[in-house]
Parts: C-alpha cells; structure tokens; sequence
C-alpha cells in the first residue's frame, strides 16, 4: 500500500499543510475501509480497486495543486483577495508608503524587482536594522546606503513572514499596476474589451474543478457499490431483489406528499411575512451621489470628525448636509484627490465658481447647489432628535449609521424601524454618572443603583417606551 505521511508534504503555507495532512489521513482511512469491504464480498474488488485509484489520484492533485507559489496570480482580483496581499498593503501603509512607492521614486527608490535583485534573507536583515548590516562591512548594504543621505528606517519588530507579505504586496503591484485617471483608477491588466473575465485557469480554479469531478465519481460509485452489496446479501438471505425507486412511487407516498405541503405552506408563511413585515425598509439603500465623497477617506484615513461637516448632530434635529463653503475649507487647497483625481474636486468649484488656478472666486457667477441624494429619511409622523442622542445619550455615528469611517459610498446600515428602535431603548445602558444631565433628574432611579435594587438603567427606564416620545 501507498504511505503518505506529514514528512512527504511539501510546507508551503500553513493552510495548505493542513489541506494537505486532512487528505493524507483521509486517504489510507477510506483504502482500509474499502478493502475491508472487499474481503466480505469479493465480487466487489474491481469497484473497489476503481475506487482505490479515485482516491489516490485525489491525494495527488491536493499534493500538486495546493503546494503551488501563493505568489502566482492570474489577476489583481485574485491577489487583492488573498490574505497575504492585505497584511502586506497594511504593513505598506504603515511603515513604507511615507517614503517609497513602487514604481515610481519617492524619498527611497522605486522597489519594484527588489525581490529578485537582493536575496530573502539580506532583505530580513536590511529591513529590520540596516544600519547594522552597513557597519558589518556589507557591500550589498553600502551601496544602497549611499542611495540617499537620510537614514532609513530600521523595523526590528517585523517578523519575515511579515516582510514576505510585504514582498508580495509590491510584487503584486508591479504586476498589475494601478493607473489613475480622471475617471478613477484603472486596473491596467485589464483589457479594451471591457469588464475583465472572471474565470482564469489558475492552480485553485484547475484543483476545485478536479476534486469536483473526482468527488461526483466517487459519489456515482459508491452508489453502485451500495446497489451491489444489498442485492448480494439479498440474494444470499433468499429474499427477492429490491424494487427500483421512480419519480412516480416517490410522489405517490402520502408521507412525501404531507412533507412537501407543509414545507411550502411554511415557505410562502415566512415569505408572506417578511415582505409584509420589511415594507418601506430602506436598509442597505445606496445610491449614487453627484459627488463621489469617501467617508473612507475623509473620516477614516484622515479623521476628520463627523461633527466638523454634520455640525447640527449636537445642536438640534438634523445632524445636516454641509454647506460646500465647509468643503472649500480644505479644499481651496487640495485640487487633487488619491482615486479621482480633479474630477470630483473640480464639481465643488463649478458649484461655488471657485477657479483653482486664480485662487479666487468668480465675480457675477452664479452659485449651484449640490444635489445631494437623501439616504436616512425616517416617516413624517417620527420625531427624532440627534442632539438627544449625541448629547444626552452620549451615542457615536456608528451606533445607527455602523462603520461610516469605512464605506466610500454611504448606504443605510441599520433598520430604523419602529422594533429596531424599540430593542434599542430596552437594551441601551444610560450613563448616569458620567453625564450632567441625568445627574440631577431621575432621583429614584439613583436612590435604587445606589442601594443595589438595580444594576444599570436602560433608555427604557426613563420613558423611552412611551409613544408620545417618538409620536406626538
């Protein structure tokens, strides 16, 4: 017999040697098992020796296809999907992008092909103290310290696989550079001939589609193998063969017949109510804006704190759309943005007549408003406050509107239905010691946390289930 053990394994990542362990334990498993059914019935060794040569042949391509360089991509998708691609761009964006790029010089030179011009494990070394590697007397470190006077940076607290995903991301980039135009940027290993094709032959596709055909043979003759089996012991107990099973005995069983009724009457039950239920929910709503705004960018890669644009969230009702003389603020001086280029930031001009090169406004223009789109729009016969919640409740943004900082185009993250709101009131934890306007109101409820009958008060405590507090 074949033995397969972890020592024939080739370790190329940590999810492939298990990949690979699972189906090498598997293997010897399902052999046993089917020799073992051979010798009770021997008219079944041919079936089982077809089945034995299934099972092998899988062992092989997992072995084959799963050990193939985690570095090899057939797209950009394909690598930005991976995770080794992501931990090396977080690694990038943190420690390296402030002064190298990859294709272009910035403060460092262009890292493209470093991979393959310096070996692993002087890059380990370089990165994590170069200027240890110079003092050696290292020729390799040197030269490239002589690049430019200014020191670069040592990063002993990366480890090398951290560094290899770093490797990977770079290696990526340069495969598959990103072009930014005024559309926004552009995949330049697409082609002309429109949305990229999303099947490739790559090593994962060719394995998935191998073990797909191996498994349905497997299935068809194991099948075959049961159907055998049964009518051999049948045969050896006297008793006539089985009957075959068609579509019309299947149907004619009442029990089926019984099943089938009740499990469409539940289905078209759940989906009568949930439409019912979900009418004029708005949630997941994100349309297109006039302006392509990030609050990815604006909000998360610069912090920029919600209340500088939505000035009205601590001060009434509406947390409000911000008047464009707040996005001129900054943007009289920054004509240019990281995925659009100028022309997003150029519609913010032609609404004021603001002229970029001048640096002025145009006299006699005639101003135009930005047609922002309405995203959170709750009933006429709603009151909500934003300045209860932000103040008095102490709430952030993403607790309604959920991660704001990440979304390039905003959509409607939560219900705001009336049991969302609800669940809301009865769950949330009110701060009672921590904020002025409880503190002097409510005073039996602190006269009860204060001798132990309670351990927290919620919005619920405080009326928050009262109708006329949303509907008066």
């Amino acid at each position: 017999m074949l033995k397969i053990s972890k020592k024939n394994i080739v370790k190329n990542s940590s999810s492939n040697y298990h990949q690979n362990v699972l189906c090498c334990n598997f293997a010897p498993l399902f052999y046993k098992t089917l020799t073992m059914l051979g010798k009770y019935y021997n008219h079944s060794t041919r079936m089982v020796s077809v089945l034995q040569k299934f099972v092998f042949i899988f062992c092989f391509v997992v072995l084959g296809v799963q050990t193939v360089d985690a570095q090899d991509f057939a797209s950009r998708a394909e690598a930005e999907a991976s995770p080794e691609y992501q931990k090396g761009l977080k690694i990038w964006e943190n420690n390296c992008a402030s002064c190298h790029k990859v294709n272009a010089k910035l403060i460092g030179p262009p890292l493209a092909g470093v991979y393959d011009k310096y070996e692993r494990e002087w890059l380990y070394k370089w990165i994590k103290n170069n200027q240890a590697l110079v003092k050696s007397g290292d020729a390799l470190a040197q030269k490239a310290a002589a690049y430019d006077a200014s020191i670069m940076t040592a990063f002993p607290m990366l480890k090398d696989e951290d560094i290899d995903a770093t490797l990977t991301y770079i290696k990526v980039e340069e495969m598959f550079p990103v072009v930014k135009t005024d559309e926004g940027t552009t995949d330049s290993s697409q082609d002309d001939k429109g949305e990229e094709d999303t099947f490739a032959f790559t090593p994962a596709n060719i394995f998935i589609g191998v073990v797909t055909l191996l498994l349905l043979g497997i299935l068809f003759a194991l099948g075959r193998l049961i159907k055998s089996l049964d009518s051999m012991v049948r045969e050896k107990d006297g008793e006539a063969p089985a009957e075959p099973v068609t579509l019309s005995t299947v149907l004619g069983n009442r029990w089926f017949r019984l099943a089938a009724t009740l499990l469409l009457f539940g289905f078209l039950s759940y989906t009568t109510y949930d439409n019912a239920t979900s009418l004029g929910y708005m949630q997941g709503y994100q349309p297109d804006q006039p302006i392509k705004f990030s609050h990815a960018l604006h909000a998360g890669k610069w912090e920029i704190d919600c209340q500088y644009c939505h000035s009205g969230a601590n001060k009434g009702k509406s947390a409000v759309i911000p008047s464009v003389n707040v996005c001129m603020n900054c943007h009289k001086s920054i004509k240019e943005g990281p995925e659009y280029g100028t022309k997003e930031i150029a519609k913010i001009y032609e609404a004021v007549g603001w002229d970029p090169e001048g640096q002025k406004y145009i006299e006699g223009y005639e101003q135009k408003p930005i047609e922002w789109i309405r995203i959170h729009n709750l009933p006429d016969h709603v009151y909500f406050n934003h300045a209860q919640h932000v103040n008095a409740g102490g709430l952030e943004c993403q607790t309604c509107h959920g991660e704001i900082q990440e979304m390039k185009v905003v959509e409607q993250h939560s219900e705001l239905s009336m049991g969302w709101c609800i669940e809301c009131h009865r769950n949330q934890e009110i701060n009672f010691s921590g904020n002025d306007y409880y503190l002097h109101h409510y005073e039996k409820l602190h006269k009860a946390i204060k001798d132990g009958d309670k351990s927290k008060v919620t919005v619920q405590d405080i009326g928050g289930l009262e109708c006329q507090k949303c509907h008066y």
